[in-house]
């Protein structure tokens, strides 16, 4: 409990500084300079005067009120758009002495007591009238600030806001007191009136006191909640009776409030509590949830017919609330419908959306904002209505789809056929009515969907061959005028009648033939874009309706056995694409220009892709037959489907061969179509080769491939661009090997065996060619160089493949593999002589990991059952040797072509590649540790040949590998599974040592001391760079060395030891790689991190401490840093170590309160209380009151029971400020006659205009 209590005191004391904060912020944000006010008030003095002399000099009038209210729609009709701002109040001429509007008047705008009703309510919410005859226009009205009795009004009346809540609150909190229930009723009720009357009283007697007055009452009214809970709880009152009546006594109040106070606000209240009185009423009657919503309905259409036809409620000021309500109280009614609907029947959501349509569409007669909104909701609660009436009938859930999807049909109909006097009406775009069809045909298309799920047995057939039709038929209209909504709904709807192809696959016959008759008149009636549009939808769905014919036909043929008619669908699909491809191919306008000629393009484009995707679908359907299925349920019109995919392949690719020749010209003609088309074609060709492998009919593979390879020989000799010469070699080699592949298999050759061969077949003709060119001495074109890159890709990536497929790798085949890839890459750097040398040298990288795979395959375990090699040519740690070697030979080259750099690159790959792998190979002996002090030595060389500091880096890192894995090896020679952290920390240090050597020898403590390497590739003096990086690294070393003998959590000397090696580290920073400039904060830092290691320390060895006792140390520790900086005469980190201090203290203080601990308080508070002594010293005014409020708000703690009595004494303490502040403003302000009312403040001077303060009149 007490930590509860300590945490809520935490949250209200940040709450209190953030509150304090924002108001020092906001004051400062508000301030301006008196010069700055005075030039504003000039400037905008001199604007008015301006526009009143030019009105007066034009004879510019004020503009007449307009005679027919705008949101209405009828004349004299008062009630306002919502979107209508008042009427802003018109100067006078020159001539006319009318006062100015003083800065008061716009404080009523958001003040409830201090405004006027005028004497007719909403002509404040009239339009602005146009401007005259004359031409001349009106000024508007600048925006002024706020004047200095604005301000401190506002400021009052916040004020007395947060004294009322303050006694509500006290108020809830009496309830639960340990008092008689009688008593604390009366004592409420008594409170509750005479706050109110006393509130109404002071308004109205003493006019300076109205703010506090209409404080004073709304404390009254907020305390009715609290008497109506208290007279429940004390009284025998049910409580619908006690809702009842105090809805009706806070009607009466708040009513009574408003006329007396005029406040917008509180008819707001008013009308809302009336609407709670009618609740009230529902509730005593007790006859369920849907009297409640049907009385809020009958309210609402009262309240609007009084709103919009009462001249009286016009001219009132509870117009607004009235019309607001009666609008809200719909969609109230909707949200609780919402909540409430499974306790609702279809009987009580009929007439509950009955009338709420109704109510929207007196809304939209009467109302003249927001129509099209009202237009849809009426429109939508109708629908809802039809819903629950259909199910109040009784229909099935198919008839209710039905229903409306008839209505949104004849909805869409109804916008197109009335679309003109409805745009006009409402105010509307075309763009809004296309959305609107669209929306209404999608919805409707959704409802015969769901209907379609809905139906069983003969209701299916009923919307198949009627329902949907007759659907169909209301999109005539539209197709008559070539509309794009009704074509797409009439090509969609015979879509959804494939849900009903599991009962009988004819039925969706009829809605395929009708959609495909109304895109034919479509298409009659369109032109340009849109009528190639519809022509491709309908060539969609007469594929589609094929499919649905095939199945038919299937079922028909068979006696009604559907197992095969997905086979017979695709099949009949096929051959419809087939014709339609064929037509597509001889019509005219696919060889003339114009946008009829690009569709017919693209629909033989996807013909072409389609007929691919079909015969993969065939392909695996017709291997069906061999898991049980049977030929017989697989055939169709008398072939197996095996055959009609054999068939359909065969035509398939000589429609394509077909196409090409048809388009040769065209491609001619257009050069943009000719690369399109050539690749398009050489694709398909690829993928009708691909399906056509098979075991059982392996000569139809030989054939496609012939005929493929016969077209790509025909394109070379035709072509003459010699990009597309090369591609179409290359896909001559694809095409050959494959065949050569096939062919091998077929004849059932192993594996391995068939992989050499097309290894063979493939590299041998390369390296001839590139073997050529090196003779010819010319540089490879673009084109060959790519082929030589994939090839160079292809060689791994298919040996990869082939161990995949051969479930494992032979060591011959790959031994030769590797052998075609070096020779490849070498073959390839030799003829590549147009590159730069960076680039060029990247060949070199197959030689080098063919080499490296060369030594590595022999000496690894694969399988010997077959292949060539079956055994072993030596040991891994030879094979290791070995790779040392290379690396050690190209570690020698490094040093002797250190002078050339066209092998840079090479000669580096060739030391570390054979390293890494050696490295990864044997991880866990001495050929590792071997391999790892290479690539350190080479780096340590390349600071020297390559002239670059940054390798230095690399082989600090190399060398901490090493001994890692040095020292990990000694101690699993002496019987350890695993390095301890202490092991890693040795090794660490160890290597700091020889970072430190190295450091030394390459010049760190010569004079001048070398400085850090730039950024870049090549440095000036690289080993004295390199010295500072060894340096950095040793200190790095160092310091993960402390750091883990520190974090151990061992024994107390490696914590303590790790702690001092850490300080040894921060010592030499200091002495060697601190900065000048920071130098004199260096004692600050000791300090801090001694502290920060200390309290490290004892957490290991003693335990964690709490969080007060840690916020209390770094209190102390920030106070000593206080200390050192007056002890140096240096006071430029003081304060900022001061408000860490305090930071950490009230820290301290509060984390104390949540844990009790006693040394942390008395730490805190002896802190603050020396804060404010020195605050005092140095003349601080926040450490003083920062002190001050601390060691305050700690005595506060031990008052913390009565939070009742301090929340009545704040709020009458308040009230007595206010009231006082309010008095004090009244008397500052003399005015000649009218003073004594805020609602008709004094008219300001000039400045008051601007928002300065005038001088106070004598």
């Amino acid at each position: 409990m007490a930590s509860m209590i300590g945490w809520v005191i935490v949250s209200i004391i940040l709450i209190l500084l953030a509150f304090g904060l924002g108001r020092r912020r906001g004051k400062r944000a508000a301030s301006h300079s008196p010069q700055q006010l005075d030039a504003l008030g000039e400037a905008w003095q001199r604007g008015y005067d301006e526009a009143v002399r030019y009105l007066g000099q034009s004879g510019g009038k004020a503009p007449a009120e307009p005679a027919v209210d705008e949101a209405l729609g009828a004349p004299g009709g008062p009630v306002p758009p919502d979107n209508a701002q008042p009427a802003q109040p018109q100067p006078a001429a020159v001539n006319d002495a009318a006062p100015v509007v003083s800065g008061a008047e716009a404080v009523r705008g958001s003040q409830p007591y201090l405004q006027r009703v005028p004497a007719n309510a909403a002509s404040a919410y009239r339009a602005p009238a146009p401007a005259a005859a004359t031409g001349s226009a009106v000024p508007a009205k600048p925006m002024k600030a706020l004047t200095k009795r604005e301000r401190e009004l506002r400021n009052i009346n916040i004020t007395l806001y947060v004294a009322a809540l303050m006694i509500v609150a006290a108020g809830a909190l009496f309830l639960s007191f340990a008092l008689p229930p009688l008593s604390k009723l009366i004592a409420l009720f008594l409170l509750s009136a005479a706050f109110y009357g006393g509130g109404l009283i002071t308004y109205s007697v003493k006019p300076s006191l109205r703010p506090a007055g209409a404080a004073f009452a709304g404390t009254g009214l907020a305390l009715l909640p609290l008497c109506a809970i208290a007279t429940h709880s004390t009284l025998e009152l049910s409580g619908p009776a006690t809702w009842l009546i105090f809805s009706a006594i806070g009607t009466v109040a708040v009513g009574y409030a408003t006329l007396a106070l005029k406040s917008r606000v509180l008819a707001w209240v008013a009308v809302l509590i009336l609407v709670s009185t009618a609740m009230a009423g529902a509730a005593t009657m007790q006859r369920g949830v849907l009297y409640y919503m049907l009385i809020l309905l009958v309210l609402s259409i009262v309240l609007m017919l009084l709103a919009a036809r009462s001249e009286r409620i016009r001219a009132s000021i509870f117009f607004q609330a009235l019309i607001g309500t009666a609008q809200l109280l719909p969609a109230f009614v909707f949200v609780l419908a919402a909540i409430l609907v499974e306790m609702l029947t279809s009987r009580d959501l009929f007439w509950i959306f009955a009338l709420l349509t109704a109510q929207l569409l007196i809304s939209v007669r009467l109302l003249a904002n927001r129509r099209l909104l009202r237009t849809y909701a009426a429109r939508a609660s109708f629908m809802a209505m039809l819903v629950s009436g259909c199910n109040y009938l009784g229909l099935t859930a198919t008839s209710t789809w039905l229903v409306l999807a008839c209505a949104l049909g004849l909805q869409a109909v109804a916008v197109l056929r009335w679309a003109t006097g409805y745009r006009q009406r409402l105010g509307l775009a075309l763009k809004h009515l296309q959305i609107e069809r669209a929306v209404l045909w999608s919805a409707g298309i959704a409802s015969v969907f769901f209907a379609y799920f809905a139906a069983e047995g003969f209701e299916a057939f009923m919307l198949s061959c009627i329902a949907v039709p007759v659907f169909m038929a209301l999109a005539v209209p539209g197709l008559l005028r070539g509309t794009k909504l009704e074509i797409g709904a009439i090509a969609v709807l015979p879509l959804v009648t494939l849900v009903d192809l599991q009962n009988y696959s004819w039925r969706p016959l009829p809605a395929f033939v009708l959609a495909l008759v109304g895109l034919s008149l479509a298409h009659r009636r369109t032109r340009s874009l849109l009528k190639e549009i519809t022509g491709h939808v309908r060539w969609v769905l007469e594929l589609i309706g094929a499919g649905v014919l095939g199945a038919a036909l299937q079922e028909l043929t068979t006696d009604g056995d559907g197992s095969a008619n997905g086979t017979a669908s695709l099949i009949a699909v096929l051959l419809v694409m087939f014709i339609l491809w064929v037509a597509n191919l001889a019509s005219r306008s696919l060889l003339e220009g114009g946008l009829a000629q690009a569709h017919r393009l693209g629909r033989v484009g996807a013909s072409a892709l389609l007929g691919v995707v079909l015969l993969l679908g065939l392909r695996i359907l017709s291997t069906r037959g061999e898991d049980g299925y049977g030929a017989s349920s697989m055939a169709f019109l008398g072939l197996s489907s095996l055959a009609w995919f054999i068939v359909g392949l065969v035509v398939a690719a000589g429609l394509v061969i077909a196409s090409g020749w048809r388009l040769r010209d065209l491609a001619v003609q257009r050069p943009e179509l000719g690369q399109s088309i050539s690749l398009g074609a050489a694709g398909l060709l690829l993928g009708l080769y691909a399906l056509s492998f098979g075991r059982h009919f392996w000569p139809l593979a030989i054939f496609i491939g012939a005929a493929s390879l016969g077209y790509f020989i025909w394109c070379l000799r035709r072509s003459i661009n010699q990009r597309w010469k090369v591609i179409y070699a290359a896909l001559a080699q694809v095409l050959f090997s494959s065949m050569v592949w096939w062919l091998a298999y077929s004849m059932e050759f192993d594996i391995h065996g068939r992989f050499c061969l097309l290894l063979v077949s493939v590299a041998i003709p390369q390296l001839v060619r590139l073997l050529a060119s090196i003779r010819r001495g010319n540089a490879l074109r673009s084109e060959l160089r790519w082929m030589a890159v994939g090839l160079l890709a292809g060689i791994p990536a298919a040996t990869l493949a082939y161990g995949q497929l051969a479930g494992g790798l032979d060591r011959g085949a790959v031994l030769l593999a590797c052998l075609f890839f070096g020779l490849h890459g070498l073959a390839a750097f030799k003829a590549e002589t147009g590159l730069a040398i960076v680039k060029r040298q990247l060949y070199l990288l197959a030689p080098i990991l063919s080499l490296i795979l060369l030594i590595s395959i022999p000496a690894l375990a694969m399988p010997d059952a077959t292949g060539w090699v079956r055994t072993i040519w030596w040991s891994s740690q030879a094979a290791c040797a070995m790779l040392l070697a290379v690396g050690l030979g190209a570690l020698i080259l490094e040093w002797r072509l250190r002078a050339k750099k066209q092998y840079s690159l090479a000669v580096a790959l060739a030391i570390f590649l054979p390293a890494v792998w050696a490295a990864a190979w044997q991880a866990g002996s001495w050929w590792a540790v071997a391999a790892h002090l290479l690539m350190a030595c080479a780096l340590i060389l390349m600071v020297h040949t390559r002239s670059s500091a940054w390798y230095a880096a690399g082989s600090s890192i190399m060398l901490a590998v090493a001994i890692l894995r040095a020292v990990f090896e000694v101690r699993q020679a002496g019987g350890a599974l695993m390095m301890e952290l202490m092991d890693a920390a040795w090794a660490l240090a160890g290597t700091g040592m020889v970072l430190y050597l190295l450091a030394i020898f390459h010049g760190r403590m010569k004079e001048p001391t070398p400085g850090y390497p730039r950024f870049g590739c090549l440095h000036a003096d690289p080993p004295g760079a390199a010295s500072r990086l060894y340096f950095a690294g040793m200190l790095f070393a160092l310091l993960l060395a402390g750091g883990i003998g520190h974090l151990d959590a061992g024994a107390t000397w490696q914590v303590v030891g790790g702690a001092l090696l850490i300080f040894g580290v921060a010592v030499l920073v200091r002495l060697y790689e601190l900065p000048q400039a920071l130098v004199i904060f260096g004692v600050d830092g000791f300090i801090l991190l001694g502290a920060l290691l200390s309290l490290s320390s004892y957490a290991q060895i003693a335990g964690a401490p709490r969080a007060s006792s840690v916020a209390a140390y770094a209190c102390i520790v920030a106070v000593v840093l206080v200390v050192w900086r007056n002890v140096r005469a240096d006071a430029r980190l003081q304060k900022i170590y001061l408000l860490a201090a305090s930071a950490a203290g009230s820290l301290a203080l509060l984390t104390a309160l949540v844990e009790s601990n006693g040394a942390a308080q008395v730490i805190g508070l002896v802190f603050f209380g020396a804060l404010v002594a020195w605050g005092l010293k140095l003349g601080e005014r926040l450490f003083i009151w920062w002190g001050a409020a601390a060691i305050t708000l700690a005595v506060l703690w031990f008052l913390r029971d009565l939070a009742f009595l301090w929340l009545v004494v704040i709020g009458l303490g308040l009230i007595a400020a206010a009231v006082f502040k309010l008095v004090k403003v009244d008397k500052q302000e003399s005015v000649p006659a009218k003073q004594g009312s805020l609602a008709d403040p004094p008219m300001p001077a000039g400045p008051e205009r601007t928002g300065q303060d005038g001088p106070e009149p004598s």
